[in-house]
């Protein structure tokens, strides 16, 4: 009788562990045992295999297996974690939308940049000795932008040349309307993609077919473009000509004929104390408009559970050398997967919509411009302005489509 007292006490013992382990430490399904990142192009691999060494380290669950998937641009990521085939990927604020609305997807993480702050401005940066009389001379100029679509170099300064009435919207051409309205404006113009439909290649180092490979690519790679001399005007994000001139903590020494920060300035929208150029520090009052951060997305119905453990790794990250040492103390000067002056990334709850209200005006816009159809009867397919279609837009267009 006492011996199997004493054996119904130890299997009860057993179950209440057993039981304990599993509500403490719920196993990992199959499903989510890969941890993939993709990144969106080749020149992000290295970068991409550190990192996974260095959360893989960090993270407690042994389950999760780290890997690095490179997609074909940012759409061919979100293609590939809506299939399963990948679970992150790391997106600039022009294709935030598109995440959330074509594929699905949800955010979970934000970086922060050096300047304390989730959000950065769109400026143009030109060199101090050839800065245009005002912003309506830009006609004919050269151009090198962040990239095709993306918010600091292309959605926003765009849409603000077309609704200010400076660049007349083209609606005939193979290619899409904001496309065509800058290849007739500018003499030339880098705005590289790996989407080739979209790749605008004319003032970029491959001027045929040019990539997210290209020299001219990305914030830097923009303003490396008018240090060059191959541009007049870069769109790009507002901290980089501090931060890349030869007195900057990111100074590229194999750029050629790179200055100081004081050689260059910002073209201004608006006349800033009486000037459309200004020193570079001014962004906060000379920029077209500021956009969302960076941004981590994943499945929308990817669990909570491993939602939580995700943000746990990367919460120990923020405080790990190695980490910081990768991506967040100046080592990272080509901007690979987060912007070159991100400090750390931050657990966001919020909505799409939260994020995107600083650009939902230009993303509206671009929606339009885009939308636009000649007029009866015109064959050059000039539209003198975008006035009828924006307004057209504003109470047609449902705005969680405008990306």
């Amino acid at each position: 009788m006492a011996s199997r007292t004493l054996l119904s006490v130890l299997l009860f013992a057993l179950f209440v562990s057993a039981a304990a382990q599993n509500a403490t430490a719920p196993p990992v399904s199959a499903e989510d045992e890969d941890w993939g990142w993709c990144v969106t192009t080749e020149g992000d691999n290295p970068t991409c295999q550190s990192l996974i060494t260095i959360l893989a380290d960090l993270d407690p669950e042994a389950a999760h297996k780290y890997s690095c998937i490179v997609g074909d641009g940012a759409e061919d990521c979100m293609k590939k974690i809506n299939n399963g085939d990948a679970k992150f990927g790391v997106f600039d604020g022009g294709n935030i939308r598109k995440a959330s609305n074509t594929y699905n997807l949800k955010p979970i993480r934000i970086e922060i940049t050096g300047t304390s702050t989730d959000r950065y401005f769109s400026v143009g940066v030109v060199k101090k000795d050839n800065c245009p009389r005002n912003i309506n001379d830009l006609k004919g100029k050269r151009t090198c932008h962040s990239g095709y679509g993306r918010a600091a170099g292309w959605t926003i300064p765009i849409t603000y040349l077309v609704d200010s009435k400076i660049i007349p919207v083209v609606t005939s051409g193979p290619a899409q309307n904001d496309i065509e309205s800058v290849k007739a404006f500018f003499s030339k113009t880098c705005a590289a993609s790996n989407d080739q439909t979209k790749a605008v290649c004319s003032a970029c180092k491959t001027t045929t077919g040019c990539t997210q490979e290209d020299i001219y690519y990305d914030y830097e790679g923009a303003f490396r473009g008018v240090v060059e001399d191959s541009c007049d005007i870069a769109f790009t994000k507002h901290s980089i000509p501090i931060d890349y001139a030869s007195n900057g903590q990111y100074a590229q020494t194999g750029w050629t004929g790179l200055g100081p920060a004081s050689d260059y300035a910002l073209l201004c929208p608006t006349p800033l104390n009486g000037a459309f150029c200004t020193d570079v520090a001014n962004y906060a009052d000379c920029n077209f408009g500021n956009a969302p951060p960076h941004t981590i997305f994943v499945a929308s119905d990817w669990p909570a559970v491993e939602v939580q453990e995700f943000q746990a790794v990367l919460d120990a990250a923020n405080n790990d050398p190695a980490f910081n040492a990768l991506l967040f103390q100046g080592k990272n000067t080509a901007g690979s997967i987060f912007v070159s002056d991100a400090t750390k990334t931050l657990a966001y709850s919020g909505t799409v919509d939260a994020l995107v209200a600083p650009i939902e005006k230009a993303a509206t816009s671009l929606e339009a411009i885009n939308a636009a159809k000649p007029p009866a009867g015109a064959a050059a397919g000039l539209l003198p302005s975008l006035l009828g279609v924006v307004a057209a837009a504003t109470s047609g267009l449902v705005l969680a489509a405008a990306l």
